[in-house]
């Protein structure tokens, strides 16, 4: 756990102490844009690594803290690409996955409180990988769309383990 990012140690440990204050801040950043809720500056803002503290830089953050106070069901250990394929009988898991591949950033947080909203009620309530998501939300924009890619594999191929980790590139 030593390099799990501190934001998702203090959302892990909230959840673990069932803060459901601290929660419901969080929550009240949902629908609107990621960074812009001041109840949620106490449990991201100290979280967010001074080279990542900048508004075009910190979204992911805010979007991870209210999407996990959402859903605070981690566990996972797999990307979001093999969280929507547990998803895959719900006649709208991919449809709405694809629209989250093709999204703009700025359209992005709208699409994943979708997927997250339906993992959180599936009937085996589906895990998210919060730490795989900061990371790739982080990298979201990279030129290469290796995060669109990589979720891609995740759904659509046969081959990909169901316990595949996070690529760090």
């Amino acid at each position: 756990m030593a390099d799990t990012p501190a934001l998702i140690r203090h959302l892990l440990e909230l959840a673990a102490r069932e803060d459901r204050g601290a929660l419901a801040a969080l929550r009240r950043g949902l629908g609107k844009p990621p960074g812009s809720v001041a109840e949620t500056y106490p449990h991201v803002t100290p979280y967010i690594p001074h080279s990542d503290n900048t508004t075009d830089r910190d979204w992911p953050y805010y979007l991870v803290g209210s999407l996990f106070a959402l859903h605070p069901e981690g566990g996972a250990k797999g990307d979001l690409g093999w969280t929507c394929r547990q998803l895959g009988e719900h006649p709208s898991a991919e449809a709405r996955f694809k629209a989250l591949l093709s999204a703009h950033a700025h359209d992005v947080p709208g699409h994943l409180r979708q997927i997250v909203s339906l993992a959180r009620s599936a009937p085996r309530r589906t895990p998210v990988d919060w730490e795989s998501l900061l990371l790739h939300l982080r990298h979201w924009t990279h030129p290469d769309s290796w995060v669109q890619r990589r979720w891609a594999r995740s759904y659509w191929s046969p081959s990909v383990s169901d316990s595949s980790t996070s690529e760090n590139t």
